[in-house]
């Protein structure tokens, strides 16, 4: 591997000599247990003695169960967005877009922002150093902090010219960073700055960052597998010379802080410095994309996690179970505008990063894509007066630049049903709605628009691509 490294953060060359594997034939079981009862009792004393032991049974599970932890097949109303590995490595957290975590083996349930009306969904987590608490993080920087975990500040209160992505915590406990889409860091607590990607032209947004042990530095990861390394992260190596199949969606460091792997939406991972390889989900069909992943203290395992709850565990990760996620059916999809209102191209590529700006005259009604639920946006040093569309084919549509709002936060929108007025507030130079998609990180949507306004076949939201689409 390559040990290219610049100080002060700079981004160092993609290493050509990559760790890219698959694996086949891998069967995934679901851990169950039955009690067997024997085909005949010698005594009526026997039998009684085995009711007994099986209410002794009983019991203890019921009580297991009324502590707070989850158990296979738990429904998840919402997406699963990441999960969070025990100190132990003897289970883990899994975290839903709403907020609700669902506890797995030894992980305790410490809370939840399930029962909280967000401003936006939660978007990652990780857990306090002492392994008995952790932070959730939305994409607005909002902090929601149980357990151990201490609340040390958030970007709530911060227009944000990108959504927060990811984040990670110092060692001590007492502090934490976030990382936003444009590469922006924004340190809390016992964090030092060290440097961010906010002052780059990048090709892919940020999609989640590591700390290093020491808590005295830290990575972050593009979509596009590119990594930026400051403090004292050392660059081993990048996917961003890859043509990859999907885009990359996470980053974990390996104990020693000398390596790291990342994982793509197909489940496909790239493993660098000392980091070793113990399989991945890229040559498996997957229902729905990979979202993040987990590495166990020794370093010797994984857990990939999909937005349905799929858990794929390798090396010495462990199943201990899962949250399930159904996506609801798809309810089509109508053009997000009146017809023939464009001033410029459906397929006109964006000036900075996967979107598309849509040239419009001012007040004139823009439409949700898809169903879904929507969450209205305020952002006059960026998005202006916008919505987030959490769809029900899921991903997450982005309108911004509004001069109206027609629909309230929490709203269920149909397909076509308008959501406002198109306007020029926010980060803007002229009248225009602007659309982004995420859906395992951003996706170009101009294939998407310009198939829907010509009634042609809509391509699947996973086979947008991740690029191409800049100028």
């Amino acid at each position: 591997m390559s040990d290219c490294y610049l100080s002060g953060g700079s981004w160092c060359p993609p290493n050509t000599d990559w760790s890219y594997y698959m694996i086949e034939n891998l069967s995934l079981h679901k851990a169950t247990t039955r009690l067997e009862r024997p085909s005949r009792f010698r005594s009526r004393t026997t039998k009684l003695l085995f009711s007994a032991f099986f209410l002794l049974l009983t019991t203890v599970a019921t009580t297991v169960t009324s502590a707070g932890n989850a158990y296979a097949d738990d429904a998840s109303s919402n997406p699963i967005v990441t999960l969070i590995s025990t100190k132990s490595g003897l289970g883990y957290w899994q975290v839903a877009s709403d907020g609700a975590v669902y506890s797995y083996g030894d992980a305790r349930y410490f809370g939840g922002a399930n029962n909280i009306r967000l401003r936006q969904p939660v978007v990652s987590g990780v857990r306090h150093p002492s392994g008995n608490g952790y932070w959730l993080v939305g994409a607005d920087g909002g902090i929601f902090a149980y357990g151990d975990a201490r609340f040390f500040g958030s970007a709530a209160d911060i227009r944000l010219n990108q959504p927060i992505v990811g984040m990670a915590a110092t060692p001590t406990g007492n502090g934490y960073w976030l990382v936003a889409a444009d590469g922006g860091i924004f340190s809390y607590g016992d964090a030092r700055f060290y440097g961010s990607a906010g002052d780059i032209r990048l090709n892919q947004p940020v999609v989640g960052m590591a700390a290093t042990p020491t808590g005295n530095g830290y990575w972050l990861v593009a979509a596009d597998g590119g990594i930026f390394s400051y403090g004292d992260a050392r660059f081993y190596g990048s996917a961003g010379s890859i043509r990859l199949n999907q885009p990359v969606v996470g980053i974990v460091s390996s104990p020693s802080g000398n390596g790291y792997l990342l994982v793509a939406a197909d489940g496909g991972i790239f493993a660098y410095g000392d980091a070793q390889f113990y399989g991945s989900t890229g040559g498996i069909r997957l229902n729905q994309p990979v979202v993040a992943m987990a590495g166990t203290p020794t370093g010797n395992g994984y857990w990939l996690v999909a937005l349905d709850g799929g858990v794929f565990a390798y090396g010495d990760a462990r199943f201990y179970g899962r949250a399930a996620y159904t996506p609801p059916p798809k309810t089509g999809y109508s053009y997000i505008l009146p017809r023939n209102a464009a001033k410029s191209s459906l397929s006109a590529p964006h000036h900075d990063y996967p979107a598309l700006d849509i040239s419009v005259a001012s007040g004139t009604p823009f439409y949700a894509i898809t169903g879904g639920k929507v969450t209205r946006v305020d952002q006059p040093s960026g998005c202006g007066l916008g919505y987030i569309l959490q769809g029900n084919d899921g991903a997450q549509y982005t309108y911004c630049h509004a001069s109206k709002y027609g629909a309230a936060s929490g709203t269920t929108v149909t397909p076509g049903q308008q959501l406002g007025l198109t306007g020029n507030t926010g980060s803007s130079t002229g009248p225009h709605l602007h659309i982004q998609i995420r859906y395992s990180g951003l996706r170009c949507p101009q294939s998407l628009v310009t198939a829907i306004y010509n009634s042609t076949p809509v391509p699947a939201i996973g086979s947008l691509p991740t690029g191409g689409c800049i100028s």
